[in-house]
């Protein structure tokens, strides 16, 4: 349980971490970015345990203070009834895991069993897409559990357009701009007092996802790459390639 300041502040951190993670993985720095989108992941499932649990439990809770496994802190918050709905295949949150390991002997491990099970190890910038899909699912989520803004990055981001960290956020996120007209309205009812900066929001929101998909550039063709990313980078459909097999998904 906690309050609008707190969710602000570790709105603030996952933030980091999410934008963080996009920009090293498009640039192809597959390692720190799979880091860093890990922690996005993990900080946003925590933070709907924060919403359940008392100052109390917090404390005592070793998976809220402890664990960085992906699987268990999502079946932690599952048994305290949060992110039950949440669309994610079992080999997305082994990806995920994979991924968000930091030291030699776990990446050995890592390779041994994925040899043993024959499967392919692989990363490239498309994997955002998958991350993508599972982060705007908590984070729009925990947006309809609390009813308070200051929790989600997403609104964050669609509320500060004028920021360099906002347009990294939404850049080729198909599911962040899919949700662009709820997220439109939900500023619109929210806006400051000041008048310069309530038309400078008016103004960034006005140019619509297309924009936003790549900055205003190839905007014919924004809406259609993002209805294909939205179709094909689903959490729930990823789905571990086997050695020797065709690759499941054409961009």
């Amino acid at each position: 349980m906690t309050n609008s300041e707190r969710r602000g502040k570790y709105r603030s951190i996952r933030y980091e971490y999410y934008h963080c993670g996009r920009s090293l993985m498009f640039e192809g720095n597959f390692f720190a970015g799979g880091i860093m989108l890990g922690y996005a992941v993990e900080t946003t499932l925590k933070a709907g345990l924060l919403e359940v649990l008392n100052n109390e439990e917090q404390k005592k809770n070793k998976i809220l203070r402890k664990s960085h496994d992906i699987v268990k802190i999502l079946n932690e918050c599952r048994k305290y009834g949060v992110f039950r709905e949440i669309e994610i295949s079992r080999d997305f949150l082994e990806h995920i895991n994979n991924n968000f390991q930091r030291y030699p002997s776990q990446m050995h491990d890592i390779f041994r069993k994925a040899s043993e099970r024959n499967i392919v190890l692989s990363n490239s910038p498309d994997n955002v897409y998958y991350y993508d899909d599972l982060i705007v699912q908590l984070d729009t989520y925990l947006l309809k559990y609390t009813s308070d803004p200051a929790i989600s990055m997403i609104y964050f981001a669609y509320r500060t357009l004028e920021t360099k960290y906002a347009h990294d956020l939404l850049r080729e996120n198909a599911f962040a701009l899919n949700l662009f007209k709820k997220f439109e309205q939900r500023v619109n009812k929210r806006l400051p007092p000041r008048e310069d900066l309530k038309h400078l929001i008016v103004q960034n929101l006005s140019k619509g996802p297309a924009y936003y998909w790549n900055e205003g550039r190839d905007m014919d063709s924004a809406i259609a790459k993002m209805k294909q990313i939205s179709e094909q980078y689903k959490a729930s459909r990823f789905k571990f390639q086997k050695w020797g097999e065709k690759s499941y998904v054409t961009v």
